[in-house]
C-alpha cells in the first residue's frame, strides 16, 4: 500500500476565497456569518448564513461559456479545486491523465428559483397556475438546464478541466460527503488505481428551494449578531447557520510527489467509516463516532495522547454536540478539541474538508487554531474547547463528521511541516 500525502490545498468559503484570506480571517477571529441581504428582503425568519461574498468564478474558470452549465456549488468546487492545483504548482507539471482522479463530495443540488420564474409566470392566467399551461412552458425551459444541477457535475468539470482519465467518483452523504470524498481518494492512491486524486466538497445551503425544504431546522433563532450566533459546545448554544463553500485538496502517492520535488503539507495516517442504527430512537448515541475514532487511531498507529487536537463536527444544536462531545471524551480524553463551524456556520457537504484545511492552515503556522464565541462551557459537553490561538501539542489533527442519520467519518492526518 502506497502512503498518501496533501500537496495542495484550495478552499472558497464565507472567511474568504484561498488560504491566506482564510488563514487571516481566522487568526484575528473574523467571523463569516453576516445578515444576507436576499434573505432579509424576502422576510425569511432566519436572515442570516454563511454566503462566500468575494468569489470571483471567472477568474477561475476556463472556458467561461461553461459557467452556463455551473450551478453555485460547481463554481464554488471548481474554484477550490483551481486554487488547489495552484497551491500544489501543478501548472506545468508532466503528468499521466491515465493516473489522474477525481472525487468531490456533495449534497443534492437544489434548482434555484430564477431557473424556473418565467416557466411558472407563463403558466398563469389571471394570476392563478394551471398545470395545463405548465407542459408547454416546460418546452420553453433552457435545455441543458438538468445539466446544473447534478450532483456529480462539480466532479465533471473538474475533470474535464485537467484532462482526468482516471477514477472519478461524486459521493452525496449530506455533512459527511466530504471526508467521505477525500478518504475514497486515499484508498484509491493507495492501492495503486491512481497517482494523483483531486478531492473534497463542495455545497450551497443557502439557495431558496433548500432552504424552504428544510424549514429552519436546528436553525438558531439568535440572528440579532450573526457573529456571535454558531456557538460549538457552548453553554448558551441555541442551533447552527447554514451557509455554503468548498474545500478541495491535491492527494499524492509519497513517491509521485517526490518525483516531481512537491511540498508535503499533510501525510494521511488513518480513516474510519462508520454507522449505527438509529431508525427507532431517531438520535444517534455517538457509538459510529466512537468507532470511526478507533478505526483511524487503529489504522494510523497512533494512541489518544498522539493527537494534536480533534477538528470536531461542531454543529451548535444542544442535543448533538453533546453526543459528539462525550463521543471524543469517552475515546481521546482531554484532547483540545476546535470547531470551525463557528466561523462560517455549516457548509453542509463542504463542512469536512473546508475545517480540514483551517486545521492544516493552523498547524502549518503552528497553532491550533480557535473555536469563536465560546465564552461559558457546558458540563454537558465534557470536552477541552480550544477558545484562542494556542500552541499544537503534536503535528496531528482528527477530523470527524457525523450526521443524524448515524454515518460518521474521521481522518486522521500529520502536518507536513
Amino acid at each position: 500500500m502506497q502512503d498518501v500525502v496533501l500537496t495542495g490545498i484550495g478552499v472558497a468559503c464565507p472567511l474568504g476565497v484561498g488560504r491566506e484570506a482564510v488563514w487571516s480571517a481566522v487568526e484575528n477571529r473574523q467571523s463569516g456569518v453576516r445578515r444576507i441581504a436576499a434573505l432579509a428582503g424576502a422576510n425569511y425568519p432566519w436572515p442570516i448564513g454563511g454566503e462566500v461574498v468575494d468569489l470571483e468564478p471567472k477568474q477561475y474558470v476556463k472556458p467561461r461559456k461553461s459557467l452556463k452549465v455551473m450551478s453555485r456549488e460547481t463554481q464554488l468546487g471548481f474554484t477550490a479545486a483551481e486554487l488547489a492545483w495552484s497551491d500544489a504548482k501543478l501548472e506545468d507539471a508532466t503528468l499521466d491523465p491515465e493516473r489522474l482522479g477525481v472525487v468531490v463530495g456533495a449534497n443534492i443540488f437544489r434548482s434555484q428559483l430564477e431557473d424556473l420564474t418565467e416557466l411558472y409566470q407563463s403558466a398563469c392566467r389571471n394570476g392563478d397556475f394551471s398545470l395545463a399551461l405548465w407542459g408547454n412552458a416546460m418546452r420553453e425551459m433552457y435545455p441543458l438546464w438538468m445539466l446544473k444541477y447534478l450532483p456529480n457535475m462539480t466532479c465533471c468539470h473538474i475533470g474535464i478541466a485537467h484532462d482526468v482519465r482516471g477514477p472519478i467518483n461524486t459521493i452525496v452523504e449530506g455533512n459527511v460527503s466530504s471526508l467521505m470524498a477525500i478518504i475514497e481518494a486515499a484508498d484509491v492512491i493507495a492501492r495503486g488505481d491512481a497517482d494523483l486524486v483531486i478531492a473534497g466538497g463542495t455545497s450551497t445551503m443557502l439557495s431558496s428551494v433548500d432552504l424552504v425544504w428544510h424549514g429552519g431546522a436546528d436553525m438558531s433563532p439568535s440572528v440579532a449578531n450573526p457573529e456571535s450566533t454558531c456557538r460549538p459546545f457552548e453553554a448558551a448554544r441555541d442551533g447552527t447557520v447554514t451557509s455554503e463553500g468548498a474545500g478541495m485538496f491535491i492527494l499524492e502517492s509519497r513517491s509521485h510527489a517526490q518525483q516531481r520535488s512537491a511540498q508535503v503539507q499533510g501525510e494521511i495516517l488513518g480513516y474510519g467509516r462508520r454507522c449505527e442504527p438509529c431508525a427507532d430512537s431517531q438520535q444517534p448515541s455517538g457509538q459510529a463516532i466512537r468507532q470511526a475514532i478507533d478505526a483511524a487511531l487503529e489504522m494510523g498507529h497512533r494512541t489518544e495522547k498522539e493527537i494534536g487536537h480533534v477538528n470536531a463536527h461542531g454543529l451548535a444544536t444542544v442535543a448533538d454536540d453533546v453526543i459528539e462531545a462525550r463521543a471524543i471524551e469517552q475515546t481521546l480524553g482531554d484532547v483540545p478539541v476546535t470547531a470551525p463551524k463557528s466561523f462560517f456556520g455549516n457548509l453542509g457537504a463542504a463542512s469536512g474538508a473546508a475545517e480540514l484545511a483551517v486545521s492544516l492552515l493552523g498547524m502549518q503556522h503552528g497553532v491550533v487554531p480557535p473555536t469563536l464565541n465560546y465564552e461559558k462551557p457546558d458540563p454537558a459537553c465534557p470536552v477541552n474547547v480550544v477558545s484562542a490561538l494556542q500552541p499544537m501539542r503534536a503535528s496531528t489533527v482528527l477530523a470527524l463528521s457525523h450526521k443524524l442519520t448515524g454515518q460518521a467519518a474521521s481522518l486522521l492526518v500529520q502536518s507536513g511541516q
